[in-house]
């Protein structure tokens, strides 16, 4: 009797662009880098452990993923010896937040090389079972070891119609979002954020679009990411590896790259409190 073929993984890289464009009182710039991301499907992580050479979970490898980079997986503290982690703690964080657990979840985000990882933001999707994406929890890290976690809803969500629409499977979806954590030493006062979603459960490409507005409505940030799919096989892993070496450094290394530019050019620099909460407006 013929076995039947195993089903494709669900997790996959996204291989495409990051685009950040400032555009302020203080100044105007654009960079653009190649990057890529990997998309996991949360009850995937103990199987591509097991079927990876070069991705593991909770382990050291060339390419790997601990539940304690994340607030959503514990932070610090060592998960359970039984605990499902991030999938778990997802659900968790919806539920406090009065949304179902959702059907599919997936974790957008920059997976650890060699050991090391700097995440600026990673992006739980979580979908009904019918592949509409109905929630959003937007982990932010700043650079002086601050985190929030923006979890977006249909209280949040953009759409212009009360009452909301139901969600639809592969539509653009939005959310708005009051700024609450520190993030760039050069951005300061209130702001509000837009998070815009081209990412249909499991795609052939992925969008995601960040605006940073001001109250009155003035648009001073941008950043996107967009990809195509790519398979999470190794073959891939190792083109990565090579494509883009030490991602996870560049990425870190670029942050302070461009905040360098913006010092010599004489952008007011200010660090964060204790609280990493967002400064008041420059003087």
């Amino acid at each position: 009797m013929t076995r039947p073929a195993a089903a494709p993984p669900r997790s996959a890289l996204y291989r495409g662009t990051l685009v950040h464009a400032r555009r302020d009182a203080h100044a105007r710039r654009t960079f653009r880098y190649p990057v890529y991301v990997a998309s996991l499907d949360l009850d995937e992580l103990p199987a591509l452990d097991r079927r990876l050479r070069l991705f593991s979970h909770r382990r050291w490898n060339l390419f790997s993923l601990d539940d304690r980079d994340y607030a959503t997986g514990g932070g610090e503290a060592p998960p359970p010896a039984t605990a499902a982690g991030l999938r778990d703690g997802h659900a968790r964080l919806l539920a406090e937040h009065g949304l179902p657990a959702p059907a599919h979840a997936r974790l957008v985000t920059n997976l650890k090389v060699l050991g090391y990882v700097f995440n600026p933001v990673s992006f739980f999707l979580g979908y009904d079972a019918a592949g509409a994406l109905t929630s959003v929890v937007a982990e932010v890290n700043n650079t002086y070891g601050g985190r929030y976690r923006y979890v977006l809803g249909p209280a949040q969500r953009i759409d212009g119609a009360e009452p909301r629409p139901a969600p639809v499977p592969g539509a653009r979806v939005g959310f708005r979002h009051r700024r609450e954590l520190f993030v760039s030493p050069f951005l300061h006062g209130p702001r509000i954020y837009e998070f815009w979603f081209d990412a249909p459960l499991d795609g052939a490409s992925l969008a995601i679009t960040m605006h940073v507005d001001t109250p009155a409505g003035d648009r001073v940030f941008v950043a996107r990411l967009a990809g195509e799919r790519r398979p999470l096989e190794d073959r891939a892993l190792a083109a990565a590896a090579l494509r883009y070496p030490l991602m996870t450094v560049q990425v870190i290394g670029l942050i302070h790259y461009e905040a360098l530019k913006l010092r010599l050019r004489g952008v007011p620099y200010r660090r964060p409190g204790p609280d990493h909460r967002p400064l008041e407006p420059d003087p």
